[in-house]
């Protein structure tokens, strides 16, 4: 098990204490996960990559310590290698240099894998910790290395590593830690960012998380990493999500990835009707408040990944006509984007709520102040507001908005 690893809680996934969540553990009873076939998901994504029909091909990639140039498919279980031992000694051997593949979106090619990271999400959804509001993943790293190709790093997400095969360490640190490090005009709470440093430029001992197969091993979003191996072959199956409590950008990306507001949706029809499972809109202002998705929603926006929604708080909006201004209350307030399907239509987004309303001035311009506000800043209303008051699809608006909690009155 991991006895190598002094200090690190074990818990049993099905009684997780009060708390737990905010500090790396490994986790014990994750029943299923050991029936994945984490390498038959490997060597299903190298022959689509080999045949040129991957789906999403940005999302495999090699890393290796240095950097050699290598044809991606050859880095790739072929046909016939049907053990990950063979394969991971064939890529070593050809490429003479420690590597690291990663495939992202490994659930797209899974529906076993696809069903059994949807139930861990809805179990934690029921854990005093709850599910991370945002996106989330399933990859895949495969590997040979002594050092973590990538170096020390911060993403956005509690990560969940089953170890597949061979052993493998994380070395961690928590968020304060290493902050000071960070690039100037960065924001690691909410965006990746990468050091450029590894573990021997740092003063501050590391947290060892160690794993053999069967382990999983947790950690959240808040702690700097990087990995480490003894050398050999390594193989971990990694759940992902990604900690957006904000879910502004969520949304925007979601719009992005489904083709709305471009000149020419990039989707398909079937996938565009996937995508309106997590995009689900009302057709007016007055019908946001029931087009929610309720709480800790699981959705999919594709065949790779769910959206989780957050909690929607109950709030009675206030009397827009006595409030002077608006203040952010979270970082992006809303998102919006012109349907490209019907350029007369707005589509927006607040925290799970969406609706479309035509795009008449002054709103254009309220969504775009607001889109733009920082979190805690205030914006006047009095450039919205006629002789007869604030129109009633700017009220509409913001009612929707400090319902779903991303703006307060002031």
């Amino acid at each position: 098990m991991t006895g190598r690893t002094a200090s690190v809680p074990v818990f049993d996934f099905d009684r997780l204490p009060p708390g737990w969540g905010h500090d790396p553990c490994v986790l014990r009873g994750l029943d299923g996960i050991d029936a994945v076939d984490t390498y038959g998901i490997l060597r299903g994504i190298g022959t689509a990559v080999r045949a040129g029909t991957h789906r999403r091909p940005d999302d495999v990639k090699v890393f290796t310590v240095p950097r050699v140039a290598a044809e991606l498919g050859d880095c790739l279980p072929g046909p016939g290698e049907s053990e990950f031992g063979p394969y991971a000694r064939r890529v070593s051997q050809s490429l003479n240099v420690g590597w690291s593949v990663v495939a992202n979106s490994a659930q797209s090619h899974s529906a076993g894998l696809y069903r059994f990271a949807r139930d861990v999400f809805v179990r934690l959804r029921g854990t005093e910790r709850g599910l991370p509001a945002g996106v989330s993943d399933c990859f895949i790293v495969a590997g040979s290395y002594a050092s973590g190709p990538t170096r020390i790093h911060k993403d956005t997400a509690d990560v969940f590593l089953y170890v597949a095969e061979g052993v493998k360490t994380m070395l961690l640190w928590p968020f304060e830690t290493l902050v000071g490090h960070a690039p100037d005009g960065c924001d690691p709470e909410h965006e990746y960012v990468a050091l450029g440093i590894g573990p021997e430029a740092v003063g501050t001992p590391p947290l060892r998380l160690t794993g053999v197969p069967g382990d999983v091993l947790y950690w959240p979003a808040s702690y700097w990493h990087c990995g480490e191996s003894d050398g050999r072959p390594s193989l971990s199956l990694h759940l992902a999500t990604h900690n957006f409590r904000d879910m502004g950008p969520v949304w925007a990306g979601a719009f992005a990835r489904a083709g709305l507001g471009a000149p020419t949706p990039r989707w398909s029809t079937a996938e565009h009707e996937l995508a309106a499972e997590a995009l689900t809109f009302g057709h007016t202002a007055a019908a946001a408040a029931t087009s929610a998705v309720h709480q800790w929603g699981l959705t999919r926006h594709s065949t790779a990944n769910f959206e989780i929604l957050p909690d929607l708080p109950q709030r009675t909006p206030p009397d827009w006509r006595r409030a002077t201004g608006v203040r952010a209350a979270q970082r992006t307030p809303l998102s919006w984007a012109t349907d490209a399907a019907d350029q007369r239509t707005v589509i927006v987004a607040v925290n799970g709520r969406s609706f479309r309303i035509p795009p008449r001035q002054p709103l254009v311009s309220l969504l775009t102040a607001l889109g733009d506000l920082a979190v805690g800043a205030v914006l006047s209303l009095d450039a919205w507001r006629g002789k007869d008051g604030l129109p009633a699809d700017v009220v509409a608006v913001l009612d929707v908005a400090y319902a779903a909690g991303a703006v307060d009155a002031c």
